[in-house]
């Protein structure tokens, strides 16, 4: 497909410095709420936007007419049922689709970035197709890059599900995935549709998180050990390697849990948890650790976030 198109990539999202950088109609449209709330753009941005780090639309009508561009030379496997508008997403989420999912109106959106060796490697290959399911808010749009999500948003080439891709098979020179897995609820299909949408040969990229407390794109079900992010995808592809990379190493673990843990003490509390050592939470097993403060007093709320597992009752229906 991207063989039909001339490379191109473009920023799409702008952080304002200023009031006098906010452009009041993309200021709106990346922050729906304070267009429902009725503020003035600059306003908003000046009382609360600034500090808050709120962003603007980039840039909106080259790529729209680039994801026109990108859309028309895609392959589906079916027709979308809902009308779509020059520049707009093509969105195959029906209404019994987002009643299955149970997929919010408004759901939290996640922005991380590619890394810059990515960023690279898709201008060094400007006629392969990558796919990333799940791409969330990225800031830069590249025509060679189809992004999926449940959102909308400026970047948001197709709204769909993982579980069920939209695109005919063996289409992408590769698929890649970030920290979304653990947000499907049967992880084990999306692995199977990506294998099926990547062309024979094609390369998978995948991150999936193992020991991480629970956080919701809109909702978190399943994290995978090495060994269960591995079982999801040797069905259909040749392993080459799952390996720790930087971002994933144990400290990034320890010290998500050790701060959700501080939120959930109260404030003299936490400032004595803040205190432990490490030597103190090792000198007796986790049966007498489970009767120390900082195990007694922390919120339930928190507690479901960072617990240890969970138990399951239940009676079969009628």
């Amino acid at each position: 497909m991207s063989s039909h198109l001339t490379f191109k990539e473009l920023p799409c999202v702008l952080k304002p410095t200023s009031a006098d950088e906010v452009d009041p109609a993309a200021y709106y449209r990346a922050n729906p709420d304070v267009k429902k709330a009725g503020m003035d753009a600059k306003e908003h941005f000046r009382l609360y936007g600034c500090r808050e780090g709120r962003i603007q639309w980039e840039n909106e009508k080259e790529v729209n007419e680039l994801r026109d561009k990108k859309v028309r030379a895609l392959k589906f496997k079916r027709k979308s049922s809902i009308d779509r508008r020059a520049g707009e997403s093509i969105n195959f989420l029906s209404r019994e689709l987002i009643e299955k999912f149970q997929i919010p109106d408004s759901p939290p959106v996640s922005a991380n970035q590619y890394g810059e060796f990515l960023n690279q490697e898709f201008r060094d290959h400007p006629t392969k197709l990558f796919l990333d399911v799940g791409a969330g808010l990225r800031h830069r749009y590249f025509s060679n890059v189809i992004n999926t999500e449940i959102y909308p948003s400026i970047c948001t080439d197709v709204l769909c599900v993982g579980e069920d891709l939209p695109f005919e098979d063996n289409q992408f020179d590769k698929v890649m995935s970030f920290a979304v897995l653990e947000h499907t609820r049967r992880p084990w299909e999306v692995a199977r549709e990506m294998c099926r949408v990547l062309k024979p040969g094609g390369e998978l990229l995948i991150d999936y998180p193992f020991l991480q407390p629970v956080h919701g794109y809109p909702h978190h079900y399943f994290n995978a050990t090495p060994q269960g992010h591995r079982s999801l995808f040797e069905e259909y592809c040749n392993i080459q390697s799952v390996d720790i990379r930087p971002n994933q190493t144990p400290i990034y673990s320890l010290w998500w849990i050790l701060q959700l843990w501080k939120t959930g003490l109260s404030a003299s509390d936490a400032t004595r948890f803040e205190e432990l050592r490490i030597k103190d939470i090792l000198a007796s097993n986790q049966a007498k650790q489970a009767e120390e403060f900082f195990c007694k007093n922390l919120s339930l709320d928190v507690q479901k976030l960072i617990a240890a597992g969970s138990t399951l009752v239940a009676t079969k229906k009628i």
